[in-house]
């Protein structure tokens, strides 16, 4: 604890001394002087507690210096003894008390009596410190509490009335805090029955000790609700309120709520739209690539043959930019993954060069693969998404290439502990492009200029796509161009060694020469006629005996009547959807055939909506037969239904 501060003042030197002799204590600092003008300075710079002052003095006597310590604010608190060996008389006593003064010390000077007036003059002084410290915060609190912003009220824990309550109230709520004063705090509130305070209030959970925060709508100014915001505080049997408008906060959230809503809507409509889209088209396109199929089985001439390959050529090529839509889509949602696995980029770059070969030799372009000497004969990576981005590099460049060459380049860069770093380029001499149309590329749905599109075609998604999957296998997709000189497109990847080589590519088997089943009863529900005609050309020429119904109200009608080894059942028909069909088997008539999916959408939803719904396994169009006998062989070698996934 911080010492006392004692003023001792005597005109005689030995009076002095001898008070500070019977002083000596390690509780007090004394500060002595002789000379009534030097004290003033001393209580004027130090924070004295009790002064000893003698009362006869040349110049300014004791009662004087006590006046003018008294009349100034700063040392009015000082605690004045007079020391005299004048009188003990009433009169003069009465006189020394009237200037200040609170006791007084007779010469000569008893040292017991002196101590024993010195420790209770300490005790006092630190009391009326204390006091004036706490007053001083209090006056403190009573300016935060008066000048807060937020509303600051006390209130009575049994009964919720308002005991205090701050001037904000007035402009938050717009009602004077006098008028307040005994209201109960649950009338102010827009409904009290549902109030959280309300609820603090009757369930007294505020009795644990810890800051209770809850929010409720009181009536504001012209009776519009406000929202608040109620810190809530249990002290001395009071209950401390600290109220903040969050007014502007509740909308901003509303609005949060609003944008996520209207975000959901939007997502939700988009799906729908690319459900639709991918039904609308895939079906019929389903139909194409099928009829090329069947045409293709059948002998024809050269020129036949050299117009079914047209066909199937467009087909797919159709197929690519559905699918690049919805890749895209899939992307931006984050339902898109990079699967690594064992990849020999050799035969990749060649399989690639093979594909595109025709197209080089339609506009007689060179067509070339450079693989670097360095290059591990097998790395792990997505070797479809890699295949993927590179055919569409390669086939931009040709598409912007009328003479000249087309080249993929793999290069070795370097090795590190990370592994193999690779760089993939595709070099072309082509039209290339100017600094202003490189600025836009790699934009959605976005081509080089106007007269690019309607001179070469194309939607421009390639290069979008090709940008987003490069950059979920951690790189960058790059340009270097230069007008009518040709472009360049590459990316470095950094690959680890793969511990096994993948095989070479299978044959593709025509539909004809797959194994049959040996006269299995199957079901199809297909309300399209073409899907429908290549579904039993298909199914005949495996030996299934198949019925063939347009909805699935006629399939349920027909599961009525006989039983099948296999169900083929589309997703979306009139009267009643595939879902409706499939759930109605399983729980109305408990068929537990196998039941497979067909569907004209790719969408994750759909997928788990069809396996929800009770169905094996599901098969999206357009379709190659070879998948079809796939799925049918799996679900007919299935003595129990089991859900699988799609492939």
């Amino acid at each position: 604890m911080e010492n006392t501060k004692i003023l001792l003042l005597d005109d005689r030197e030995e009076n002095l001394i001898s008070l500070k002799a019977i002083l000596n204590r390690d509780d007090i600092e004394i500060y002595a002087t002789t000379s009534p003008n030097e004290a003033l300075r001393i209580v004027w710079e130090n924070e004295i507690a009790v002064a000893l002052v003698d009362v006869q003095m040349p110049g300014m006597d004791g009662f004087e210096f006590a006046e003018t310590l008294f009349s100034n604010p700063k040392t009015r608190e000082i605690l004045i003894v007079f020391v005299t060996a004048i009188s003990k008389e009433t009169t003069y006593a009465v006189r020394g008390l009237k200037t200040g003064a609170i006791d007084y010390l007779y010469k000569p000077l008893d040292p017991y009596i002196t101590n024993a007036k010195v420790d209770s003059l300490i005790k006092l002084a630190r009391s009326q410190r204390e006091i004036r410290e706490k007053n001083k915060l209090l006056e403190n609190y009573a300016t935060i509490v008066l000048n807060s912003p937020d509303i600051i009220a006390t209130v009575e824990p049994d009964t919720g009335s308002i005991l205090s309550i701050n001037p904000s109230v007035e402009t938050i709520l717009g009602i004077s805090a006098a008028s307040l004063i005994r209201t109960s705090v649950l009338d102010l509130l827009v409904d009290p029955l549902k109030s959280s305070l309300r609820e603090v209030l009757v369930k007294r959970s505020f009795v644990g000790g810890e800051t209770i925060v809850v929010e409720d709508q009181f009536y504001g100014r012209l009776r519009q609700p406000v929202w608040l915001e109620l810190r809530i505080m249990y002290k001395n049997r009071l209950l401390f309120v600290n109220l903040h408008d969050v007014e502007k906060r509740k909308a901003h959230e509303l609005a949060l709520i609003d944008a996520q809503t209207q975000a959901e809507k939007a997502r939700k409509t988009k799906e729908s739209f690319l459900a639709n889209m991918s039904h609308e088209i895939r079906t019929p396109l389903n139909g194409i690539i099928g009829l090329g199929n069947l045409l293709a089985a059948t002998e024809l001439t050269d020129g036949q043959n050299e117009l079914v390959n047209m066909l199937r050529q467009s087909s797919g090529s159709l197929l690519n930019i559905l699918n690049d839509i919805l890749d895209i889509s899939k992307i931006d949602e984050g339902k898109f993954s990079i699967i690594p696995t064992s990849t020999d980029l050799r035969l990749l770059g060649k399989q690639i060069i093979d594909l595109m070969q025709f197209k080089a030799d339609e506009k007689k372009l060179e067509l070339r693969l450079e693989t670097g000497d360095k290059i591990p004969e097998c790395v792990t990576v997505d070797g479809m998404r890699l295949n993927q981005i590179l055919l569409n590099l390669i086939g931009n460049a040709l598409k912007f290439t009328e003479t000249g060459n087309v080249t993929l380049k793999m290069e070795h860069l370097a090795e590190t502990p990370a592994g193999h770093r690779i760089r993939f380029a595709v070099e072309d001499t082509g039209i290339g492009m100017s600094d202003e149309h490189l600025a836009n590329i790699f934009s959605e749905y976005g081509q080089a200029s106007e007269n690019t599109s309607h001179q070469y075609g194309g939607t421009g998604l390639g290069l979008t796509i090709s940008q987003k999957l490069v950059r979920l296998m951690g790189s960058e997709l790059e340009v270097n161009s230069r007008f009518h000189q040709g472009s360049q497109f590459f990316f470095t990847l950094i690959l680890q060694d793969a511990n096994e080589k993948t095989g070479d590519a299978k044959p593709v088997v025509s539909f004809q020469n797959l194994p049959s089943f040996d006269g299995k009863k199957v079901l199809v529900a297909e309300d399209n006629p073409i899907n429908a005609l290549l579904l039993k050309k298909y199914l005949k020429a495996w030996q299934l005996d198949a019925v063939i119904v347009g909805n699935g109200k006629e399939a349920v009608d027909q599961l009525r009547e006989e039983l099948f080894d296999l169900i083929i059942m589309d997703t979306r028909m009139p009267e009643m959807d595939g879902f409706q069909a499939a759930r109605m088997a399983r729980e109305e008539l408990r068929i537990t055939t196998p039941i497979l999916s067909l569907s004209a959408t790719v969408l994750p939803e759909e997928v788990a909506q069809a396996l929800e719904a009770g169905m094996n396994d599901t098969l999206s169009k357009p379709f190659e037969p070879e998948k079809l006998h796939q799925k049918i062989d799996l679900l007919l070698s299935t003595i129990a239904p089991a859900n699988v996934s799609q492939v």
